[in-house]
């Protein structure tokens, strides 16, 4: 990881903790993408994508936890909502109707960016039959990166449900800038539960604040918000009511993310004993570095890191820049802890660079904007990202007999560097 590239991401963390600390507006990282998708994108832009086999339908939701008192806010006794939204193989309805990107978009503020995309239209169908038969299929959970939104990585979640997967990404209020729910209430941010900020008149060096911001940060509630969803799938499963009645195969279970949500679902692998694999899509720690953290512990679910490569690599020129040291610094104290956590992980592991690309590559932002010719076209990025997550979904969540010719490097892709766990060698 260069530093040009780290110091983008780190940038990212920063405004992503700020803004879930003031009340969740758009992240800084959106501005550019904001003014983009005011310019006119076409209805069916995300037609291009790559899909699998099966037709697939989508629904939102609200899901209500009363077990908790949400710590998000500081009204007593608020019960912790959620925004969900599930995709799943369908049947292809007789009266289709193509899913809106953002279903609910009166839920977020008037200025968010979801206003701007009403009227662009997924392939996924509207509250789409579910696909016939007794098979049981299996499920993942997505969680979106900070100040994101639920539906931002539509590329992928359609595209894995396309593939047979139930696909269920959660809005983990706090960190999705929703202001509101269906049932008409409001919701404030202001518990200011998210740790690692700098205390007022404290004075860290760059470094400094890095480590504090890792080794603070709470993802606590996102994981229990993984687990509250599975319990109410199980429930799902079980009601003769529900469309997923008798058909999700809750043994195979599979948690992936993008940015803050990667890594929340990499410490999903260690507290949640239903997850059985977990992908983390350019996200680096956010916390739990202490003795109950995945970076200390390791983990002992397999595991896929895939981290943007930027451009440099691809060029095939030598590089002589200027550099700051303090920011090389903390692109090698940041990427220390993840090998520090696949040292200590008692599983298959995969490390993955996918070159020319950046940290929005790995959702939907780069469609939404102009494409920067020195990187790959978004949705030349997009396949290759959903291959190699798919492949490993397959293998260690549908445990899908095959050899992996991504995984084990029987096929390649130019783009992507892949380094993966060394077997022990036998006493």
């Amino acid at each position: 990881m260069n530093a040009l590239r780290f110091l983008r991401i780190f940038r990212v963390l920063i405004v992503v903790c700020g803004s879930m600390m003031a009340g969740m507006s758009p992240p800084a990282v959106w501005a550019n993408d904001t003014q983009a998708a005011s310019s006119p994108n076409p209805e069916r832009l995300l037609s291009g994508e790559r899909r699998g086999p099966s037709p697939v339908g989508t629904f939102e939701a609200l899901w209500v936890n009363e077990g908790i008192d949400d710590p998000s806010t500081l009204i007593s006794g608020d019960a912790r909502k959620l925004m969900v939204q599930v995709w799943y193989p369908a049947t292809a309805p007789e009266n289709p109707r193509r899913a809106p990107y953002a279903i609910s978009p009166q839920l977020y503020a008037p200025e968010h960016w979801v206003h701007k995309l009403a009227h662009v239209r997924t392939q996924a169908f509207l509250e789409a039959p579910l696909v016939g038969g007794t098979e049981r299929l299996p499920v993942l959970i997505y969680n979106h990166g900070g100040a994101h939104t639920h539906f931002s990585a539509t590329f992928q979640t359609e595209f894995l449900a396309s593939h047979g997967y139930v696909v269920v990404s959660i809005g983990h209020s706090g960190a999705n800038a929703i202001r509101r729910f269906p049932d008409g209430s409001s919701y404030v941010n202001d518990g200011k539960k998210w740790a690692g900020r700098v205390p007022e008149g404290e004075t860290l060096s760059r470094r400094e604040q890095l480590e504090k911001m890792l080794a603070t940060a709470d993802v606590s509630l996102y994981v229990n918000d993984i687990s509250f969803v599975l319990d109410r799938l199980t429930q799902l499963d079980k009601d003769p009511g529900s469309r997923f009645h008798g058909r999700l195969d809750l043994d195979r279970v599979g948690s992936l993310g993008w940015s803050l949500g990667g890594f929340t679902s990499l410490q999903a692998s260690r507290d949640e004993r239903r997850i059985k694999a977990a992908a983390n899509l350019d996200g680096w720690p956010h916390g739990l570095l202490g003795p109950k953290g995945v970076v200390t512990l390791g983990s002992n679910r397999p595991v896929l890191l895939m981290f943007a490569g930027e451009r440099q690599v691809s060029q095939g020129k030598g590089t002589n820049v200027e550099a700051d040291a303090a920011r090389v610094e903390m692109s090698h104290a940041a990427n220390l802890h993840y090998w520090t956590m696949l040292q200590r992980s008692t599983a298959d592991w995969y490390h993955i660079t996918i070159d020319r690309t950046d940290h929005g590559s790995f959702s939907d932002t780069s469609l939404f904007k102009p494409h920067d010719p020195h990187m790959l076209n978004p949705r030349t990025a997009h396949g290759i990202i959903n291959a190699y997550v798919l492949e490993f979904l397959d293998q260690y969540v549908k445990g899908k007999a095959g050899d992996a010719p991504l995984l084990t490097g029987k096929m390649t892709y130019p783009e992507a560097a892949v380094l993966r766990r060394k077997p022990a060698k036998a006493p």
